[in-house]
C-alpha cells in the first residue's frame, strides 16, 4: 500500500489515511470505528457503595454511639456494583451471593434523586427503570461521581439501543 493510504475497515479497499468516508463503499469510518469500539464492554465503576452516604446516617451513628456504623458497614460490604458500558450488575450478600444483571439497552428512564441529607455530603442516588420484568427498578447510591456517571450511563444506554437495533415502545 502506498504511503498515506490505509485499508477501509469495511471493504478493505485502499483509501487516504485521513479519510473520514470510504469512496468505494460509502462507509462513515468514524462511526464504524465508534460502533466497533462500543461492542467491547468497558468497566465504568466496580466496587462497594460508601458506608455512610447521607447526613441522616451520620446523625444516627452519633446517636447510637457507633452501633449503626457497624450495620451500615455490613450493608455496604454486602453490596457490590459493577457498572459497564453495556450493563449494571448488582451483587448482594455476605456469605451467599445473589447477582442481578440489568442490560443497559433495557433501561427506559433515569431518575437522579438528591435528598437534602445526601446533598449535604455531595452525594446523590440514581433510579434506573427498565422494561425487564425481573429487574424493573435499580437504585445506585454511595458511588463517587455518580451524577456524571449517570450521564455516561444514559449515553451508553442510547448507544446500546442503537447497536442492538432496539426501538422503544411508546405507551399511550
Amino acid at each position: 500500500m502506498e504511503y498515506g493510504m490505509k485499508a477501509c475497515p469495511a471493504c478493505a479497499e485502499p483509501i487516504q489515511a485521513a479519510a473520514h468516508k470510504c469512496r468505494f463503499c460509502g462507509t462513515d469510518l468514524d462511526a464504524y470505528v465508534a460502533t466497533r469500539d462500543a461492542a467491547v464492554e468497558q468497566t465504568l465503576f466496580s466496587g462497594h457503595p460508601k458506608v455512610i452516604y447521607s447526613f441522616g446516617q451520620y446523625v444516627l451513628v452519633v446517636i447510637t454511639l457507633g452501633i449503626a456504623l457497624l450495620i451500615y458497614w455490613l450493608r455496604s460490604r454486602s453490596t457490590r456494583f459493577t457498572i459497564t458500558t453495556q450493563r449494571v450488575r448488582v451483587e448482594r450478600g455476605i456469605l451467599s451471593k445473589v447477582q442481578d444483571n440489568l442490560e443497559l439497552f433495557r433501561v427506559d428512564h433515569f431518575d437522579l434523586l438528591k435528598p437534602l441529607g445526601m446533598r449535604m455530603l455531595d452525594q446523590c442516588m440514581v433510579h434506573l427503570r427498565s422494561s425487564d420484568q425481573e429487574m424493573a427498578s435499580v437504585y445506585l447510591y454511595g458511588i463517587p461521581g455518580l451524577e456524571a456517571l449517570a450521564d455516561q450511563l444514559r449515553e451508553c444506554s442510547l448507544r446500546e439501543r442503537t447497536r442492538r437495533r432496539v426501538m422503544p415502545i411508546e405507551r399511550m
